[in-house]
């Protein structure tokens, strides 16, 4: 053995390491300790501090020149035998273990038998991930001694709640292609092209029914169980003109041939009457299905059916009025009376009253509309101009094409409505009152649902809770104690589960219920040009422009009245 390795010895004493050396080794150096420490097998141990072998020189100096030096080896402790460490963390929705780890510093390493009494004395009993466990084991070898690392060793199953039941349309709405602008190979959009009818056969597929499906409970990392809720189911129901399969039950097929429509969950096969036109010899029309008009209405006449509309040629001072769409591709024409235009003079408020109407459930389309009164629940498109109307609509309305491509124009009249505008001019050169009387957007589908689902489990919980209350008051009949206790603590466990998730549901409906306090920003854009006369009006506040403007945007933004420069 060198002389050098018999001078410098290491020595354990429980998890302290001792460094000895010979009394005669007087030229000893620091750096020698050093490099016979870390060729040692305690090289792994953690250092008391880091000038340790510095401090360890200067202390056998001074022994060495102590009168009373018996020993002939000076020892003093330089290191420290750590063991492995590991904590499991558990998250706060009990979804997730993270096992936390000290690695060794010469003491005893990570072992299998370590990291699962570390998770059985967490409580983990769920989701543990055995290959992790030896990933954890060779990665707390090949660590530098002492470093810290996390690793997720346990994973919770998510509840996943079923699916409602749904329903796949086989065929397009009639009520919907209808007013569908058509593409070109150009990619642009023939406002004036809203493609062909929609007609199915007798025997055709219509409406496919999916059925609800079940929902998987889930488990938390300790084992509770995450209650799942089963998707609702929802009755198909055929409509007139319709009926079940006899081959499946589970599909609704045409009785007859026509135009099919749709509810949520029904069909419908409309018959179509058809027209060359309406006046005085057809007399007025009610149908119940959808009627197409190949010439005129004409004046005074009255066009009313339960399905869509279609007018090739004028409405002049006729009154239509469609469960569904109605198209009017030429125009529609009305009058005022002269006692009306006289009181709108005096009265910017006042409506009058138009010798036209077109009052649609669905959309309305129509090549332009002068003196009419519209109204309609979904969208309205004017190909060119909307003059001196009153105007009624829930959804959105294109005056001569979409956003900055916009060119058809609104002049004089009353429109009201709570969705976006796009048209090309507001007003005109001569400052006619041109109101917009808006109104705030009703809330998304999305949200009303989300709201409703939030609604349906409190009901849920309620229901459960009232369930665990007469379980515990029940349980005091019990004739064994022990039972009653057992049985006891189980429904107060329950019960304490379900109260959580009730609070979590309380404030997920507060926060739903401030939001349903705003409200989306409304846009009437106007993509060329404003005039004066121009206003707007929202809860008794009013915005008039007064100058001539370029490009505008017009807002109803957080229950205010705003105007912004067209980007």
């Amino acid at each position: 053995m060198p002389e050098s390795s018999r001078a410098i010895q290491f020595e354990r004493s429980a998890n302290d390491v001792y460094v000895s050396v010979l009394k005669s080794a007087k030229d000893t150096t620091a750096e020698q300790i050093k490099t016979a420490f870390e060729m040692s097998r305690f090289a792994e141990a953690l250092l008391v501090d880091e000038n340790v072998f510095e401090q360890v020189i200067k202390n056998f100096k001074q022994w060495q020149l102590s009168e009373q030096t018996p020993s002939s080896r000076y020892s003093e402790r330089i290191a420290t035998l750590e063991d492995a460490r590991l904590y499991v963390i558990i998250s706060d929705d009990h979804m997730t273990a993270t096992l936390s780890c000290d690695a060794a510093q010469g003491g005893t390493p990570i072992e299998r038998q370590d990291v699962l009494e570390a998770l059985k004395g967490a409580g983990v009993v769920a989701g543990i991930k055995r290959k992790m466990v030896d990933k954890v084991i060779n990665h707390a070898q090949n660590v530098e001694p002492g470093s810290h690392f996390d690793a997720i060793i346990a994973r919770g199953v998510t509840a996943k709640n079923g699916h409602n039941a749904w329903f796949e349309r086989l065929v397009d709405d009639a009520r919907q292609r209808v007013l569908r602008p058509q593409a070109r190979e150009d990619g642009t959009v023939d406002m004036r092209d809203l493609g062909e009818q929609v007609t199915v056969l007798e025997g055709d597929p219509l409406l496919r029914k999916h059925p609800p499906t079940k929902g998987r409970h889930g488990c938390t990392v300790k084992g509770d169980v995450i209650e799942a809720f089963d998707g609702e189911d929802t009755d198909m129901a055929p409509g007139e003109g319709a009926r079940f399969d006899d081959n499946d039950p589970m599909t609704i097929i045409a009785a007859r041939t026509g135009m099919p429509w749709f509810t949520h969950n029904s069909a419908s096969v409309d018959d179509v009457l058809t027209l060359k036109t309406v006046d005085v010899s057809t007399g007025h029309v009610k149908f119940k299905g959808s009627v197409i008009v190949t010439g005129n209405v004409t004046e005074g006449m009255r066009v009313e059916c339960t399905g869509d509309i279609t007018v090739a040629g004028y409405v002049d001072s006729a009154h239509l009025f469609a469960g569904g769409s109605i198209t009017v591709r030429k125009g529609c024409i009305g009058h005022i009376s002269s006692e009306d235009e006289q009181r709108l003079q005096s009265d910017e408020a006042y409506i009058p009253h138009l010798s036209s109407k077109l009052h649609a459930n669905d959309s309305i389309w129509c090549a332009y509309a002068q003196y009419a009164f519209l109204k309609c629940n979904q969208s309205l498109t004017i190909d060119r101009q909307l003059t001196h109307c009153h105007v009624v609509c829930l959804g959105e309305a294109f005056i001569g094409g979409q956003d900055n491509s916009a060119r058809g124009k609104i002049i004089g009249g009353t429109f009201e409505t709570c969705a976006h505008i796009c048209a090309g001019q507001l007003g005109a050169r001569a400052g006619t009152l041109t109101r917009f009387v808006l109104s705030v957007p009703p809330p998304p589908v999305s949200t009303l649902q989300a709201l409703s689902q939030l609604y349906y489990q409190l009901r849920a919980i309620t229901y459960r809770l009232r369930r665990v209350e007469k379980g515990i008051t029940r349980c005091q009949s019990l004739a064994n104690s022990e039972q009653q206790k057992s049985l006891k603590h189980s429904l107060v466990t329950g019960a304490k589960s379900e109260l959580e998730r009730l609070r979590s549901i309380q404030n997920d409906l507060k926060v739903m219920r401030a939001s349903l306090k705003n409200h989306t920003t409304l846009r009437i854009m106007a993509a060329k040009e404003v005039f004066p006369g121009v206003q707007l009006e929202y809860d008794h506040k009013k915005l008039r422009i007064k100058e001539h403007r370029g490009g505008t945007l017009l807002l109803l933004k957080d229950h205010e009245l705003r105007m912004d420069i067209l980007r």
